[in-house]
């Protein structure tokens, strides 16, 4: 097996094969770094502000100000043109792309930077080209394309919808495709959640833009298409959200309105964008903990434990359930199930490599690496 580099909770990974064993190597992201110690002295420069018994008082009391794990998430990670990684990251406004040597930490290379959009899934393709999920507001994602010898930038797609996991078709180059859903609004003009999953395919010469996979009463994400035309996809139960209240809830509504709009704002945020909005308070440190009880995965709230107590007797349980299929249609022929409780996926000439969310499986072999995401093999 060939190395591996993934996301791991916002920071990059390398699989590295040895002997007979694999072992997990972190990849320190420079522009990150630069970032949060910048931030680090700024709250360093603020932490009067933040001790002693007044800023108790006036709940800003932050304990050591210096140890915060400053957010700067890495969104996506792809493998770029010679031998090195494109990744995307997103500060508190704004985001940027890069390319990085996977054998040199220092080795960073900036591509483009935009204080007015944030970056996420991407993918490039043999002649440069950059295929990334992007947002101009909070909610809402499109697909974009950027040219990496000339920076241009340019929207393909559009609507009230989420366009995410962009992957160039290795059939045929000017192929592209990615998953969408649409928001749905209830009768008074609210967001009420988001529809199934389907599959696009947009000609990127053209502007022929087709459904390849409708999602309804299952949704698809996650699309590649191989050298000889194979589709793979992720597929899982769509589960619609229930509107309606009861009659308690309009008799308790004026007590809950203002803690929950808070909160209703931030699953919305967590759920289709894959951010928290507490981005602060009197202890970011306390805001940044995550439950092991519930995780958002591609906007789905998937209770964690439950699902790893159901997966007990599997042999690397995962906290992804078993209904998360990873499938392949190849011309002329069915669907066909390759594995289950998959989360994300890479397809190499020697198999399938997939996560559950708590191992990576590799034929007979696994590594655990806690929420992976965006497997590639670079090497």
């Amino acid at each position: 097996m060939g190395r591996i580099a993934l996301l791991s909770e916002g920071r990059i990974n390398i699989l590295e094969p040895e002997a007979d064993s694999i072992f997990v190597r972190p990849l320190t992201c420079m522009v990150a770094e630069k970032y949060r110690s910048r931030i680090r002295e700024i709250n360093l420069r603020k932490e009067w502000k933040q001790s002693g018994t007044g800023a108790q008082f006036a709940g800003t009391y932050q304990p050591d100000a210096s140890a915060f794990d400053i957010r700067t998430p890495i969104t996506g990670l792809s493998k770029g043109l010679d031998k090195r990684l494109i990744y995307s990251i997103n500060y508190e406004a704004g985001g940027g792309i890069y390319f990085k040597h996977p054998n040199n930490e220092d080795l960073e290379t900036h591509i483009r930077a935009d204080a007015s959009v944030r970056f996420y899934e991407l993918d490039v393709n043999s002649s440069g080209c950059i295929a990334v999920s992007c947002a101009e507001n909070h909610f809402e994602r499109h697909i974009a394309l950027i040219k990496s010898d000339d920076n241009s930038y340019q929207v393909i797609t559009e609507g009230e919808c989420s366009d995410c996991n962009p992957k160039w078709s290795l059939k045929d180059e000017k192929l592209l495709y990615y998953d969408s859903a649409g928001f749905g609004y209830g009768s008074a003009g609210q967001m009420t959640g988001l529809g199934p999953r389907s599959i696009y395919r947009i000609n990127t010469k053209t502007g022929e833009l087709d459904e390849v996979l409708p999602g309804d009463k299952y949704e698809y994400s996650h699309p590649f298409e191989d050298k000889d035309g194979s589709l793979y996809y992720i597929r899982r139960p769509y589960k619609q959200s229930k509107g309606g209240m009861r009659v308690i809830d309009y008799l308790t509504a004026p007590f809950k309105i203002l803690r929950a709009i808070g909160g209703w704002l931030d699953f919305f945020s967590r759920r289709y964008t894959g951010e928290s909005l507490k981005t602060s308070g009197a202890n970011p440190a306390i805001a940044n903990t995550k439950s092991p009880q519930q995780i958002f995965i591609d906007g789905n709230l998937l209770e964690a434990e439950k699902n790893l107590r159901q997966n007990a007797n599997d042999k690397n349980p995962g906290y992804v359930p078993r209904d998360w299929e990873l499938v392949v249609m190849r011309p002329g022929d069915k669907e066909k199930v390759l594995c289950t409780s998959v989360m994300s996926y890479c397809v190499t000439c020697e198999g399938v490599i997939y996560s559950n969310g708590q191992y990576i499986i590799m034929g007979d072999n696994a590594v655990k690496v806690h929420l992976a995401q965006n497997l590639c093999l670079i090497s």
